[in-house]
């Protein structure tokens, strides 16, 4: 399922000026536009909900383990430049030091993402995006103009770079740079790390039934695509873990149910506005449900503090498991 606010009650279109009235539409943080559906058509930068592939493209393609270890002393540099680690609005930039990829997945270090970035290269990390879905407007039972395809974007149009020098590959990697992506497709890349590797194909439609109630058209589970190896999947799953119960996205964590998510926190050009973020599945050795939060244009807004609450109110209201 998938949910864009603000929204609008379709019936308003057959009733006088009710075009116009949903044109009208308020929102607390800039223009409503109720008539686009953020979770198809939204396109966002990801922010650190991308290490999920760049930690896929690290680990599947040989070049790095769980137990890699870095030195993260804040920053890294990338052109000359030091690209300094988020930390969080009240103590700002941490070094965390001597690290185990475990950890600077946990604690979403883009200092330690950068220097991986560095060393993949850009176009390694973008051919396993595209393993994911992305460069793809994902096959949903929508008109084409209702579904974006996620990926690095250049002057309002989608750029696929094929020369390594074109993509700033530190940035990149910790979900900057130029990339736009839907919450659809996150929550396509959660899905498919809970999938053991394997990316399913999306339906907005579960079954359609007659009038009468019996059921016309039921919708089957069809693969899209192995995106990495089920050994590389149980090993993101484990850090995706790490991070609900001893990272950035504590706030996600269930009683009595593991959760593996990622957070985000995406720079708008605006200081100190954020796009939060959260991608999750759980029971994680049990997956039942999978998806993406993005919140908008929040001022202070770290996807741990504003994302990852409600992605655990979504996951306790479809596994049925009490606030706690």
């Amino acid at each position: 399922m998938s949910a864009s606010a603000p929204t609008y009650d379709p019936n308003q279109i057959e009733t006088k000026d009710g075009y116009a009235k949903i044109l009208q539409t308020k929102a607390r943080c800039g223009a409503a536009s109720p008539l686009l559906d953020r979770a198809t058509q939204g396109l966002y930068p990801p922010g650190s909900t991308f290490k999920t592939v760049t930690a896929a493209a690290a680990l599947d393609s040989g070049k790095f383990t769980p137990e890699s270890r870095f030195h993260d002393p804040g920053y890294c540099v990338e052109y000359g430049k030091k690209v300094s680690n988020a930390g969080n609005p009240e103590t700002g930039p941490e070094a965390f030091g001597n690290v185990d990829f475990v950890q600077a997945f946990q604690h979403s270090i883009n200092a330690v993402f950068c220097e991986i970035g560095k060393r993949l290269g850009p176009l390694k990390v973008l051919e396993y995006a595209k393993r994911f879905g992305f460069y793809e407007r994902p096959p949903l039972e929508l008109p084409l103009e209702e579904r974006s395809a996620s990926g690095l974007y250049d002057h309002g149009k989608l750029f696929d770079p094929h020369d390594a020098n074109q993509v700033d590959p530190g940035r990149l990697a910790f979900g900057q740079e130029r990339m736009l992506v839907t919450p659809l497709q996150m929550a396509m890349v959660a899905a498919g790390i809970a999938n053991g590797g394997v990316v399913m194909r999306p339906y907005v439609v579960r079954r359609v039934v007659s009038p009468g109630g019996s059921t016309v058209l039921k919708t089957r589970p069809r693969k899209l695509d192995r995106a990495i190896k089920p050994e590389t999947a149980d090993a993101l799953t484990k850090m995706m873990v790490a991070v609900v119960t001893g990272g950035t996205g504590t706030k996600a964590a269930i009683n009595g149910i593991q959760v593996a998510g990622k957070t985000g926190t995406a720079e708008t050009g605006v200081d100190r506005v954020y796009t939060a973020w959260f991608v999750f599945f759980a029971p994680a050795d049990d997956p039942k449900v999978a998806g993406a939060v993005v919140v908008e244009r929040v001022p202070n807004g770290f996807g741990g503090a504003v994302a990852a609450p409600i992605a655990k109110q979504i996951m306790q209201a479809i596994l049925g498991v009490e606030s706690n």
